[in-house]
């Protein structure tokens, strides 16, 4: 909590514009930490809030300007991961847009507003969020997912003021394209699930700027809708995502890009994006409906999913453990010494572990899903059915069939069709190497799993935890990586874009 008395300016417009003044003769990273530092105190303030709103929404044209300017300048930069103050101007830009929009939202929580005003701090605090998540993708760091917690409840709270639909009159230019909460919800909601991260930074411009404008397409309600294949999960999981075929608690958004999805594959829609993007965005929108049609009827192929980061982490090192005694054995077996006879042979219990993930597998696994790959059209996508698949949306998997080597996939979609669950696949493509994170603290985050250690880009797969760029990862009698770019996150992991330090 805070008080006026440690705040450079009296809760007024007047003294305000006198210290924003003060700011103008300093170099703008210094005028953007003065700033940052009251919005971080307003964002805990614990006065009157409808004396506080006034001045949040004079301070908000600041904010965006400071914050654009930053992160143009960190932007210019090359591989900020391993430039200190780049990535210090980079994170500045991105907490300046955070505790404006969270001091909107304190403002929210206290009650005190009447229902105009209510309704003037919600727009602005989900504005400012979309911002961040906008400045965040560009940097690629992990979403925040304490402003969509915040995001979730200021939505509630619009709903019921039933203040969704309400056109807000005034507004900076920088809001200028949405005119109601409701938009505003959606623009960020469309941004989001279009997963930025992936795409260079101009990309992630020019998505910004397209669902900006288009942000009228996505659908969203609180009915359940099984066409829907997005949800938004106020209850839990902060952030959209993939809807499973699970029971979804009361109070879901269920979220439906299909409109927006199809209008980008007809052309519809006046784009910058190039059409491989394009094409990508609108098959994910759309819940790869394109490729699940595609299915041809012909004998299934009998396959098994191990699933979830622990189990497949596990797997994978006790297939690398046997993968080293088979290499020792023979070794041994080889040499012309005494000991030419003997050799390491695995443990009963060993025996169960596949060999290597480029060799063919002994067996099944004892866990996981028996399902059957079915054939369709794509060569990056794998599609599978099964009666009741025990994975997530968005989680990994280990694929295997018999002799065949196994493979790392991630599940992007999972549909109902008729009696069984249809579920889509996708590759992870590279050599595949299972570490041990020196000192991690949690049991979940022990592990790591590189990809493509020896390439030129090499990634790492994490059990879901809080992660940033710049940050360093021991791994245990080996490398050491520092994180580089975040191109994914789910509830159940991130992947990050990797260095090694040798």
């Amino acid at each position: 909590m805070t008080d006026n008395a440690s705040l450079p300016f009296e809760l007024s417009t007047e003294s305000l514009g006198g210290w924003i003044n003060s700011l103008s003769a300093l170099p703008a990273a210094n005028a953007a930490n003065q700033l940052n530092l009251v919005l971080k105190q307003l964002s805990r303030f614990n006065g009157t809030a409808a004396n506080v709103l006034p001045i949040l929404v004079n301070l908000t044209p600041l904010t965006l300007h400071l914050s654009n300017g930053l992160t143009n300048a960190a932007r210019s930069e090359t591989d900020i991961a391993t430039n200190t103050k780049a990535l210090k101007i980079a994170k500045l830009a991105i907490q300046l847009l955070r505790h404006l929009s969270l001091a909107f939202c304190r403002t929210v929580e206290t009650k005190q507003l009447d229902t105009s005003l209510t309704q003037q701090a919600i727009f602005y605090a989900l504005q400012l969020a979309g911002y961040c998540l906008r400045s965040t993708a560009l940097f690629y760091e992990m979403p925040s997912t304490t402003l969509w917690k915040k995001s979730g409840l200021l939505y509630t709270i619009a709903g019921e003021l039933q203040l969704l639909k309400k056109p807000v009159s005034s507004k900076p230019q920088e809001f200028k394209l949405q005119s109601t909460i409701e938009a505003v919800i959606k623009r960020n909601l469309l941004f989001a699930l279009s997963k930025p991260n992936q795409y260079s930074t101009t990309e992630i411009s020019q998505l910004f700027q397209l669902v900006s404008r288009h942000q009228d397409r996505l659908e969203i309600s609180k009915t359940p809708n099984p066409d829907c294949r997005f949800i938004w999960n106020l209850g839990s999981e902060p952030s959209p995502m993939p809807r499973t075929n699970s029971t979804l608690p009361r109070g879901s958004v269920y979220i439906s890009c299909q409109n927006f999805g199809h209008a980008l594959q007809l052309g519809e829609i006046e784009t910058e994006l190039n059409s491989n993007m394009q094409t990508k965005l609108a098959l994910h929108l759309t819940g790869y409906s394109n490729i699940f049609a595609s299915v041809a009827i012909g004998p299934p192929m009998p396959a098994h999913l191990l699933e979830g980061f622990v189990a497949v982490s596990a797997h994978l090192q006790g297939e690398e453990k046997l993968s080293k005694i088979m290499n020792l054995s023979s070794q041994l077996s080889r040499g012309r010494s005494l000991a030419r006879d003997m050799s390491l042979v695995p443990l009963e219990h060993e025996k169960s572990f596949y060999k290597p993930l480029n060799s063919s597998l002994i067996s099944f696994p004892e866990h996981g899903t028996s399902l059957s790959l079915l054939r369709n059209v794509s060569k990056q996508f794998l599609v599978a059915e099964s009666p009741a698949p025990n994975c997530s949306t968005g989680d990994i998997g280990l694929l295997c069939r018999e002799q065949q080597p196994a493979k790392l996939v991630i599940v992007r979609q999972q549909t109902l069709y008729e009696d069984v669950t249809l579920i889509l696949l996708e590759p992870i493509i590279g050599n595949i190497t299972i570490h041990d994170i020196e000192n991690a603290g949690d049991s979940n985050s022990q592990k790591a799993i590189v990809i493509g250690m020896e390439t030129a880009q090499p990634e790492v797969l994490l059990a879901n935890s809080k992660y940033t760029v710049g940050s360093k990862i021991k791994l245990l009698y080996g490398n050491t990586l520092y994180l580089k770019a975040c191109v994914e996150s789910t509830p159940w992991l991130v992947r990050f874009k990797v260095g090694v330090d040798l």
